[in-house]
């Protein structure tokens, strides 16, 4: 049995994460609910196994001897809870990449669980939560006593499917701000920020949903934490509760005509821009980067987080990707700090 698992192999990031493991001698078992992992699995010369998760016991049969599983498929608030049931029991260290609020909060959960066990639990390990989660922790070290927390993201390249629909489900709902330490209701849209990251200017709306507003409160501390993404502008207006009608169109009609994800070229050339900003009320410190395209650098950080953990640096309990520091980017393709 290899000794990382990929659940979700066959979606378009696990795809993307399963090439990039046989890209650099990893190895893993490729996992999912459906058929399509066999093919994905025959082609990079793997392993696989196809099951879903309604029954505990055979997920745990299939994760004997896994000492990682990285869980790629999507609906985390139902596939989080079961497989970290079945690491628990079986000693498996966890990673997703669950990246809103409540998918996070929610693997929290198993914190004490998980400490007893000697296992890892790491939700947001891909680029919406592990870049910025860093950055904001070396924000807070230049400025121990920041009581506020700024992060910012831009991407430039494509969408899938799954996040394009995950975002659209609930584009005009409400979500969080962190204010005094404590998650209070916010509106989408409802603040902009303008920010720059390598000489590059964005205008960014507020995002209530990212899971920086829970990872970022437990990787620093910081009582009062705000979360902006560049978005475009029908996004925006969909936000602010206009042009709803698009919205339903898309996702009961025009989903399957889309591309699944970012093609070959916007992988190759495509960036992103991350900058966390602590301030005290006199004075302000910022980290920023620019990295690879969004998925692209999915990837990436799920391989070196993979080759941390193999080789011991890991730490029991619920962790976010600021446990590794700036070492986990360093030197990853793509990466530049500014």
């Amino acid at each position: 049995m290899s000794e990382v698992m990929i659940y979700g192999a066959a979606g378009y990031t696990g795809r993307l994460c399963a090439e990039e493991f046989v890209r650099v001698g990893l190895q893993p078992i490729l996992c999912g609910r459906q058929e399509a992992v066999r093919a994905v699995a025959e082609r990079l010369g793997l392993k696989s196994a196809v099951f879903d998760l309604n029954d505990p016991g055979e997920t745990e049969r299939r994760l004997k001897g896994v000492r990682l599983l990285l869980n790629l498929s999507g609906q985390f608030l139902t596939t989080q809870k079961l497989l970290i049931e079945a690491c628990l029991a079986t000693g498996a260290h966890y990673v997703d990449l669950a990246g809103e609020v409540e998918d996070t909060s929610n693997a929290f959960t198993f914190d004490n669980r998980a400490r007893d066990a000697n296992i890892m639990i790491m939700p947001g390990a891909g680029f919406n939560v592990a870049p910025s989660d860093i950055v904001a922790g070396l924000a807070k070290k230049k400025l121990p006593d920041a009581n506020e927390l700024v992060i910012a993201l831009a991407t430039d390249g494509g969408v899938s499917r799954g996040t394009l629909k995950g975002m659209l489900s609930h584009i005009d709902h409400p979500g969080h701000r962190r204010v005094g330490g404590v998650l209070v209701p916010a509106r989408p849209a409802e603040t902009e920020l303008e920010f720059q990251v390598a000489g590059r200017r964005f205008r960014a709306v507020y995002d209530p949903w990212l899971g920086d507003l829970f990872t970022a409160w437990v990787s620093t501390g910081i009582a009062n934490i705000s979360t902006y993404s560049v978005l475009p502008g029908l996004a925006v207006a969909m936000m602010k509760g206009r042009l709803l009608w698009l919205r339903d169109l898309i996702l009961n009609h025009l989903m399957s005509l889309l591309p699944e994800g970012s093609s070959a070229r916007q992988l190759r050339n495509g960036r992103t821009y991350v900058v966390a900003i602590a301030s005290n009320g006199r004075t302000q410190e910022r980290v920023a980067l620019t990295g690879p395209e969004a998925y692209r650098f999915t990837a990436l950080c799920l391989r070196e987080i993979t080759r941390a953990v193999l080789a011991g640096k890991w730490s029991p309990g619920f962790q976010t990707p600021a446990l590794f520091g700036r070492e986990l980017l360093e030197g990853m393709e793509g990466v530049k700090w500014d």
